[in-house]
C-alpha cells in the first residue's frame, strides 16, 4: 500500500503513469518526466530501515534526475 501511494503521488505531481518494467516483475513501475521509478521497491527498502531511503525524496528527486539526464545527453 505504501508503494502504491508513493507512486500515485509521483504520478500526480509529475504527470506520469503506471507502467510495466522488466526490472520490476509483478509490481508496476512509474514513468514520469522521462524517468522510470520503482516505488514498491523503494517502499520496501525504506520500511526495512535502509539508511537514506525516503518516500518523500523519491517524488522530489524525479525532477532532479530528469534534469540531470537531459544535461548529460550528447
Amino acid at each position: 500500500m505504501t508503494g502504491a501511494y508513493t507512486g500515485e503521488v509521483a504520478i500526480r505531481t509529475h504527470d506520469g503513469e503506471w507502467v510495466e518494467h522488466e526490472k520490476s516483475p509483478g509490481a508496476p513501475a512509474i514513468s514520469a518526466l522521462g524517468v522510470i521509478g520503482f516505488p514498491f521497491r523503494l517502499a520496501a527498502r525504506a520500511l526495512d530501515g535502509e539508511p537514506n531511503k525516503s518516500l518523500a525524496s523519491f517524488v522530489h528527486a524525479l525532477r532532479a534526475i530528469a534534469e540531470r539526464a537531459q544535461r548529460d545527453r550528447p
